[in-house]
């Protein structure tokens, strides 16, 4: 099971994931971006053999969570 929004391309995310971020809308549309944020964030954890590579992987997740800056609506499901 994924993630879904329809109005942004969300990263494809393991099912226990997806179930924790969704959390039946507990807290709605910010809630679930909430949490979806928060594990965006987590994927940089770890080590890099580079400061170079730290810091693509950086621009990456900066990147992707900033899509969803300005959107009035987010509208999320389970696919």
């Amino acid at each position: 099971m994924n993630l879904h929004c329809k109005e942004v391309d969300l990263w494809q995310t393991p099912t226990w994931v997806t179930y924790m971020c969704y959390s039946n809308k507990d807290g709605g549309s910010k809630g679930i971006l909430y949490r979806y944020n928060e594990w965006v964030r987590g994927t940089l954890n770890g080590s890099y053999a580079s400061a170079q590579e730290a810091d693509w992987a950086r621009e990456r997740v900066d990147e992707h969570l900033a899509e969803f800056m300005g959107k009035k609506r987010l509208t999320f499901s389970i696919v």
